[in-house]
């Protein structure tokens, strides 16, 4: 269990990115990480169709 909020925050995968840490785990895709980030969490994966 992490003591991190949720927030925008550097992919520890890949620091050149970040993604969104929601309090449990990584969600959505990355973006850079000079990028500024938009409010609140990503939108939600659709996925994929068949």
């Amino acid at each position: 269990m992490s003591s991190l909020p949720a927030g925008w925050y550097k992919d520890p995968a890949d620091p050149s990115t970040q993604r969104w840490w929601d309090g449990e785990g990584w969600l959505g895709q990355p973006i850079p990480a000079d990028q500024v980030p938009p409010e609140g969490p990503p939108p939600a994966e659709e996925p994929p169709q068949k």
